[in-house]
């Protein structure tokens, strides 16, 4: 992301995390963003090509998630997409563009 490196969820060896935090690059400073709405690890996230959403897709809370749910940069809100048709983890997106 062009304002920092952003970490998702994973987890931490007890627990399955929903955090969200932020390198500030040019600070070296970290910052706690808006949590998703489900803990999850094992899920593949993307960009949109202007760098305005993230988008975070499936993953794992003790069993596989279908759960699909999208970052709203400049709102700094979460919310709820179509979910999978089925529940997968340890998988890979990408942005096509034409």
């Amino acid at each position: 992301m062009p304002s920092g490196v952003i970490v998702l969820g994973g987890y931490d060896g007890q627990q399955y995390l929903n955090s969200v935090e932020r390198l500030d690059i040019t600070r070296g400073e970290w910052q706690m963003l808006p949590p998703m709405q489900a803990p999850r690890s094992s899920f593949a996230a993307l960009t949109s090509l202007d760098c305005s959403r993230i988008v975070v897709i499936g993953g794992f809370c003790g069993q596989a998630i279908a759960g699909v749910e999208a970052y709203e940069v400049g709102l700094g809100r979460w919310s709820a997409l179509t979910p999978l048709p089925e529940p997968r983890y340890m998988h890979c997106s990408v942005v096509v563009s034409d």
